[in-house]
């Protein structure tokens, strides 16, 4: 279904219980679908160009309830309007995120441990 997605199309979002986040609060509730943001004639494999968006369940209504159509549409609307990244640096990912991770992730090393660390730990 995902791989046969026609461009700026959307699965149906499905409700998800995870116990293994869970909190004080207890389980966590949350919606996801997939939707299309490029054209597959234009990507190497059929899941390139498909976002999964995950949208936690907040209040007692939509835990019960899910989401409603006009929600998860106005997300998605919202989602393909910033479908253009732009590539910071030469990551070859860059076209299969909605957003470039290069810079979050040059953030994130360079507040952990160097990797000749961690592989002398493995």
């Amino acid at each position: 279904m995902i791989a046969q997605l026609p461009l700026y199309h959307r699965t149906p979002a499905f409700k998800f219980k995870s116990n293994v986040a869970a909190g004080e609060g207890g389980a966590v509730h949350f919606a996801t679908w997939y939707i299309r943001i490029r054209d597959i004639k234009h990507t190497i494999s059929p899941f390139d160009g498909v976002v999964k968006v995950e949208k936690l369940l907040v209040d007692d209504k939509t835990v019960r309830d899910g989401l409603g159509s006009e929600v998860i549409d106005s997300i998605s609307a919202h989602i393909m309007w910033e479908r253009n990244p732009t590539c910071y640096g030469s990551d070859r990912r860059w076209a299969n995120h909605l957003y470039p991770i290069h810079l979050t992730e040059r953030c994130l090393k360079s507040h952990r441990l160097s990797d000749h660390v961690i592989m002398h730990l493995l």
